[in-house]
């Protein structure tokens, strides 16, 4: 009778939890098709759907080995996402929506799996706070609405802990093989994920160490490692030279101060201008109950170690389904703090780890906060979620608060990413309009019309300038749709390649070694007036035009930006630029 009960309660939980999944799926899905079909990507969307469309294409043409070709084409943008995208444009056709399908499901995903581990740490009511948590972070449901990578990543990384918990210490030989898998799979959904890899790689280790039948796991654990090595190695052998240089340069290199000025661990600095990315992506309710969480979580630590036996107290956390997540969050973080660029949404692979530890900290630290959080949790998630409802809600507005230290904060803010990235300021809450999108798209027709029309699709057209909605990606995606095939795009880089006169002109008449091209052998080049919407540190349009002129590029054609800016095309000889 009892264990009747027991199995019905079970699954009363599941269908309540599929129900919650669904209906997020739902809410996410409407946002999905009323503001994102049809409006502008950002910088990075546009180069992922292109990668996307690529696969598409080569799939369509050369099918099964031709799909595989373009999957693993030289590349530094993992893999993964554009490959399920391209396999599901089979199904959905290609249009805008279709693209969402992957970071939507990946959402369902992230909150399932984040109720999984809870479940395991600490029981069903401990897992349904944790799953309200991730179901409402604002940077899931973002992520959720935008063709980028951190979703996907967060998930690898999350069914990783799932498993490895599920393994308990690689004494469950059924769950090892997942967990290798998974954790292989975390560099091909994200690049910097491979930071994040050694925190799960040594948490399975001392897991498989500490107890005393460790001969035995610690054979499990070699398994884990070929087979993880393995899948990893599908995509990094034949790129790992460009990730590797990659991950150095805008990572831990020159080209990283793009993204900050600040690193360090002992570094104050660094540790500030983390807040305020978990603040800029997840709210200042959530990041200030993270917080309170991850430090009660320590307290909580060590005062269980002082007063008990070390030893063995330090025996059962390394056995408890919690350390896991306690490890990355620990590992994720140093590696999050000694890189000067903290990148976009590259906190989310640890969010799930860290809402379960925050939340174990404060359920633990004293019964009058157990009886508190759950009204805790609800209060953060309506706060958080009423204004990703519907971007016409009145609370969709951008909502901040000045604090000392941390500066303007954001509260609440129910924009996507096309209003974000069109108006970093907060005014705009609508949808980019038909007319605006309209002119955007028309820029990049004109630009690829230019590139066929002027003989260069067999060579390279360089960009001068970084504007977040006409560039490399946008030209490329429009070159994608139109040709089914990609050219060489070379952009300038003021970090990397410098940012004055003699800069660019090196640039436009020395070799030097891009995965987007060469620009000493482009025949086109695109200029533009003004520095709107440029990117830091933003190019200097007269050194740029200056530095044409002297590279050999005579201007053939002008067309003004929606955003005021006028683009000039300029042309040079080249033996790759003639009529064939």
């Amino acid at each position: 009778m009892v264990l009747t009960r027991g199995i019905r309660r079970v699954q009363v939980n599941t269908w309540v939890l599929l129900a919650v999944a669904l209906a997020w799926l739902v809410v996410n899905f409407r946002w999905i098709v009323l503001y994102r079909d049809g409006q502008v990507f950002d910088i990075d969307e546009a180069g992922y759907f292109g990668m996307a469309l690529n696969n598409h294409g080569a799939a369509l043409r050369d099918g099964v080995a031709g799909w595989i070709e373009a999957v693993e084409s030289p590349g530094i943008q993992a893999p993964l996402l554009p490959a399920l995208t391209s396999l599901h444009f089979f199904a959905t056709g290609t249009g805008t929506v279709a693209a969402f399908v992957v970071p939507l499901v990946a959402g369902v995903a992230l909150i399932l799996l984040t109720h999984a581990v809870a479940n395991r740490v600490a029981g069903r009511p401990f897992a349904w706070l944790a799953t309200a948590l991730i179901a409402t972070a604002p940077g899931v449901v973002f992520e959720a609405r935008a063709y980028h990578f951190a979703l996907p990543a967060a998930v690898m990384t999350t069914a990783a802990i799932y498993f490895l918990v599920r393994s308990e210490g690689l004494s469950k030989p059924k769950f090892v093989v997942p967990f290798a898998i998974f954790v292989g799979l975390m560099p091909l959904s994200r690049t910097m994920a491979i930071a994040f890899v050694p925190g799960l790689v040594l948490a399975a280790l001392i897991q498989a160490v500490v107890p005393r039948d460790r001969t035995k796991r610690l054979k499990w654990f070699a398994l884990a490692a070929v087979v993880g090595a393995g899948v990893a190695a599908l995509w990094l052998v034949p790129n790992g030279v460009r990730v590797f240089e990659y991950l150095t340069g805008f990572g831990y290199g020159k080209q990283s101060v793009e993204f900050g000025e600040e690193a360090g661990v002992f570094n104050p600095g660094a540790w500030v201008q983390r807040l305020r990315l978990l603040i800029f992506d997840h709210g200042l309710p959530h990041t200030v109950l993270l917080c309170a969480g991850l430090v009660a979580a320590f307290v909580v630590a060590i005062a269980k170690i002082r007063t008990g036996p070390v030893k063995d107290t330090l025996r059962s956390m390394v056995a408890s389904p919690l350390f896991p997540s306690a490890l990355l969050v620990a590992e994720g973080g140093v590696a999050v703090l000694t890189s000067k660029n903290a990148g976009t949404a590259f906190f989310l692979p640890l969010i799930p780890s860290m809402a379960i530890l925050a939340l174990w900290g404060l359920y633990r630290a004293h019964r009058s906060l157990r009886r508190a959080l759950p009204f805790a949790v609800a209060v953060v998630g309506l706060v958080a979620m009423v204004p990703l409802l519907d971007l016409r809600l009145p609370t969709a507005r951008a909502w901040s608060v000045d604090l000392p230290v941390l500066g303007s904060s954001k509260i609440t803010d129910g924009r996507g990413s096309p209003q974000i990235y069109v108006d970093p300021g907060g005014r705009i809450t609508e949808p980019v309009s038909v007319e605006t999108v309209r002119e955007w798209k028309a820029v990049a027709e004109w630009a690829a019309g230019q590139v066929e029309e002027n003989h260069a699709l067999g060579g390279a057209t360089a960009f001068g300038f970084r504007d977040r909605l006409f560039n490399t990606n946008t030209l490329q995606l429009e070159m994608l749709r139109r040709f089914g095939y990609g050219v060489a795009l070379p952009q300038v880089s003021p970090t990397e390649d410098g940012n004055t006169e003699p800069d660019y002109r090196a640039w436009l008449t020395s070799y030097r070694n891009s995965n987007s091209g060469d620009a000493s052998k482009t025949c086109l080049l695109f200029t533009a007036t003004g520095t709107i919407n440029e990117f830091e540190p933003k190019v200097d349009p007269p050194s740029m035009v200056s530095a044409a002129t002297a590279s050999g590029f005579t201007p053939i054609a002008t067309r003004p930006l929606p955003n005021g800016r006028l683009v000039t095309l300029w042309k040079r000889p080249q033996p790759t630029c003639v009529p064939s």
